[in-house]
């Protein structure tokens, strides 16, 4: 049997604690001696002056939990009830491809738009991004189907609320404008400079000169290394539909080169193939040959 205790030492203005046990019966430690030592604490009596043996100073923060990715997103949608099977796919599709978040490490970041979207939503439409009052939307909507429910019903319920915070939102949202990035260089066609905006798919580089001059260029992220299969061009950081990063060639369609994995400008000692940089499962990168035939140590 044990006493729980907790202690509190006072030395120059400054308090420690400390929590543990003491011992009231034996029992089999009697014979059994297995208790862990380190939440043991001795008798003491308030007053009692104590010897300082050693000390160890350490910091601890917080962590924030961590970010979603695709599957621990769709996990969470169903433990609340919102959405389908047959909405998932849809919901992350257009949540990447509206530029609401982006894909890093394949965990979900909000970007500068996403950001202001939520702020807004959460402002002017508590009651839609309420997680609450949707799963019980979907839940009547599935009533619907099978009969249940009247969609007229269900539908006006929802919509004579839902049009007033439209009618709110309209008089009183402000407008939002995400501020132009100067690009750095000048437009090829009028000499104006170029800027960096946000379009639906994304930043893009545009005329400064907009509307006289319309011309744009895709933002190109060329990562130092040849292409391994022309061996003209420079491979570039490209990305999918879905926002999922990929590398290909830049002398694209002439060459049709392609990795999921990044080039990192050498090659297998083995086969020949070219190598390349590969995310491994707990964290950190591993280079390895794109042919299966040789690995490299881990780095974290």
């Amino acid at each position: 049997i044990f006493d729980t205790m907790a202690v509190k030492l006072s030395q120059n203005g400054v308090q420690f604690a400390a929590n543990g046990s003491q011992v009231k019966f034996d029992g089999y430690l009697a014979i059994y001696n297995d208790s862990d030592k380190n939440k043991m604490l001795p008798d003491m009596a308030v007053g009692d002056v104590v010897k300082q043996m050693n000390s160890k100073p350490e910091q601890h923060f917080t962590q924030p939990p961590a970010r979603y990715s695709e599957a621990t997103l769709i996990k969470t949608l169903e433990e609340n009830g919102v959405g389908r099977p047959s909405t998932y796919a849809p919901t992350i599709e257009t949540i990447q491809k509206r530029y609401y978040v982006r894909l890093a490490a394949k965990r979900f970041e909000p970007t500068e738009l996403g950001e202001i979207v939520n702020k807004l939503i959460v402002e002017y439409f508590p009651d839609i991004v309420n997680v609450t009052f949707t799963a019980e939307m979907e839940g009547k909507l599935d009533d619907v189907e099978v009969g249940k429910e009247q969609w007229q019903r269900v539908i006006d319920e929802f919509y004579k609320p839902f049009s007033k915070e439209v009618a709110k939102a309209e008089s009183e949202m402000e407008k939002i404008q995400i501020k132009d990035e100067p690009a750095g260089f000048d437009c090829e066609v009028c000499g104006s400079p170029m800027v960096i905006k946000l379009g639906r798919f994304g930043k893009f580089y545009a005329c400064s000169n907009f509307p006289d001059c319309r011309h744009t260029q895709a933002i190109v992220k060329e990562i130092g290394v040849e292409c391994p299969s022309c061996h003209q061009g420079q491979i570039i950081e490209r990305k999918t539909k879905r926002n999922r990063i990929f590398y290909g060639c830049n002398r694209y369609p002439e060459c049709e080169f392609t990795s999921w994995d990044k080039p990192i400008g050498r090659d297998c000692p083995k086969c020949g193939h070219f190598l390349v940089e590969k995310k491994v499962r707990g964290g950190g990168k591993q280079v390895v040959c794109s042919n299966g035939d040789y690995e490299e140590e881990k780095i974290k």
